[in-house]
């Protein structure tokens, strides 16, 4: 009996079923694009410059794009990772904007709690070296990003991978909101930089 209103309550609420496929569909990880060390040079003694990237399939083209623009402007004596976050399971993509709105709250966790990380979403490419935004004095905050007109924009950000993972969890980056994560970084007294653009 409860089988057959079980399927019936589903049947009426398709939306459910394709949440549900959308939350646990997917990658376990971010994929890891590893640019080395160039042959010829001698490698940096700096760590890798680690990039999260959030894309999504029909994206395919520009994450290309993005990928060559570094491979063009890196630092060849360094290691460059770029985190490919595409379709990951466990996240409910069915609300987001977009098909990667909330991985950038889960990168803390990816990152394992410790160093730095870039985040870009897919629609950029580099005209310079991204290690120089990766190794930027973030003079104790845990997050820069640009806020023009007061709006903070986490389009582009800087993360103390440490600090985030007390604000972030892995869980609200699943389930949460993009609007009220950002707002909860907020809150922390100086935990916000401004990212210079320039």
């Amino acid at each position: 009996m409860s089988e057959s209103r079980s399927s019936a309550d589903s049947a009426q609420n398709p939306s459910d079923s394709s949440a549900t496929k959308a939350l646990m569909s997917g990658r376990p990880e971010p994929e890891c694009i590893r640019l080395d060390v160039r042959a010829g040079m001698t490698p940096s003694d700096k760590p890798p410059v680690r990039i999260y990237l959030g894309t999504q399939p029909a994206q395919y083209r520009a994450e290309r794009a993005f990928i060559w623009s570094i491979e063009k402007v890196r630092d060849p004596s360094r290691v460059y990772e770029i985190y490919v976050m595409r379709e990951l399971a466990g996240f409910d993509r069915s609300r987001w904007t977009t098909g990667f709105t909330n991985y950038r709250f889960a990168i803390p966790e990816f990152a394992g709690r410790n160093g730095r990380a870039i985040w870009n979403d897919v629609d950029q490419i580099y005209l310079a070296d991204p290690a120089g935004l990766f190794d930027l004095d973030m003079d104790g905050h845990g997050f820069l990003a640009i806020a023009p007109g007061g709006q903070v924009d986490t389009a582009v950000m800087l993360l103390d991978c440490e600090r985030m993972a007390e604000v972030w969890s892995l869980d609200e980056a699943r389930h949460g909101g993009k609007k009220a994560l950002i707002k909860k970084a907020m809150a922390v007294p100086g935990l916000h930089g401004l990212l210079d653009v320039e």
